[in-house]
């Protein structure tokens, strides 16, 4: 499928699919970069993300993990993903319980290792485990051929959460933000025009769900 058949699958978002796009050609120029993807729930980060990954996927590997909504979260729930999907040398370690700077350390080798387009979603629930593997990420990407987006609800955010503070540190010679705005009155209007269904009301009634449909 081409660019322009998926971007047609997403109604404004065009600008925020541009700022990844440049990230990763940044990425393949020879510098790692981190694109931090922040809206409220059901605002579409996931729809986003992953239509740019399947725009990317036929030419740079796409690693995809994330966060979970537990009381008690596996810590680097993100790294046990990615593990388990490129196998080798960081699942030896995270199998045999080697300790936390030898996991980020051989999580950074793999990074290194290909071209790659590493999703790590919803980290609004991330422990503080994966938290520190972004930092440490964060300063060391310069040296991979990583493209790492973050997903995360800025508004159940405090201005002390870690999760600000966390990416408040990184790099910003290395990050990009994406902030996603609900739909506009058009737009929904658009997306009821696609269903089948009349527009009137609905922006302001549903605009969150006709924006998850997106």
């Amino acid at each position: 499928m081409s660019a322009d058949q998926l971007e047609a699958t997403l109604l404004e978002r065009e600008d925020s699919l541009a700022i990844l796009r440049n990230a990763l050609a940044d990425v393949e120029l020879g510098s790692g970069r981190i694109a931090l993807v922040a809206g409220e729930a059901g605002i579409g980060k996931t729809s986003l993300v992953r239509q740019f990954a399947d725009e990317q996927a036929d030419r740079v590997r796409v690693l995809w993990a994330a966060c979970e909504a537990l009381f008690t979260p596996r810590p680097l729930g993100p790294v046990h993903d990615i593990a388990h999907e490129v196998g080798g040398p960081l699942l030896e370690l995270l199998s045999g319980g080697a300790d936390r700077a030898m996991l980020l350390f051989a999580l950074l080798d793999e990074l290194r290792s290909a071209l790659s387009l590493v999703v790590f979603e919803d980290v609004h629930w991330a422990d503080e485990a994966t938290l520190d593997a972004i930092a440490y990420l964060g300063r060391r990407l310069d040296t991979a051929s990583c493209l790492l987006v973050v997903t995360y609800r800025d508004d159940e955010l405090g201005p002390q959460h870690p999760v600000r503070l966390v990416v408040g540190e990184l790099p910003s010679r290395l990050t990009v933000r994406v902030s996603l705005d609900p739909l506009s009155e058009e737009g929904v209007a658009e997306l009821a025009r696609k269903a089948d269904r009349s527009p009137r009301g609905l922006h302001a009634a549903t605009g969150e769900a006709a924006t998850r449909s997106s």
